[in-house]
């Protein structure tokens, strides 16, 4: 019987990732550790886009503009809740347009908390905040169809 080979040999070695000008990694505590865990699809790119455009100091200079056109986000708010969830659960930091990802934080992660609650799940906790954020949202995506309807209009004539 043929004994596993302690390390697996990589399919194409003639490809193997070298390290050329700047290079980024994720933290394997990330995915193993359960940072990940509760986070929504949009939130995950975000922290995956920023871990790959940051310097070897984690800071991305990348533009909240140039983010959304990366991945692929078509309101302002979808953006600042994926940024606001990373933050809150001290993923990254966010100051004056610069985002810097953070040293994973020593221990247990951090879940989503009672007072970011997600409009679509609401919580008995805190119904009249729900409901507040609920509307305000609902109002925020409405004023942003309205723009987008409008733009339409303005190009058919």
């Amino acid at each position: 019987m043929e004994m596993p080979q302690s390390r697996p040999q990589p399919p194409r070695p003639d490809r193997r990732r070298q390290i050329r000008g700047s290079f980024s990694w994720i933290d394997h505590r990330f995915l193993r550790e359960g940072f990940d865990d509760g986070l929504t699809r949009l939130e995950k790119l975000l922290y995956f886009v920023l871990v790959a455009v940051s310097n070897h100091d984690g800071v991305s200079f990348y533009s909240d503009a140039r983010l959304a056109e990366l991945l692929d986000i078509r309101f302002p708010q979808e953006l600042n809740g994926a940024r606001n969830e990373l933050v809150i659960r001290d993923l990254i930091a966010y100051e004056g347009g610069l985002y810097q990802v953070l040293d994973l934080p020593p221990g247990a992660p951090r879940t989503r908390r009672a007072s970011s609650p997600d409009p679509a799940w609401p919580s008995s906790a805190a119904p009249s905040r729900v409901r507040s954020t609920v509307w305000r949202s609902a109002a925020s995506d409405l004023e942003s169809i309205k723009q987008v309807l409008a733009r339409c209009a303005r190009g058919r004539r």
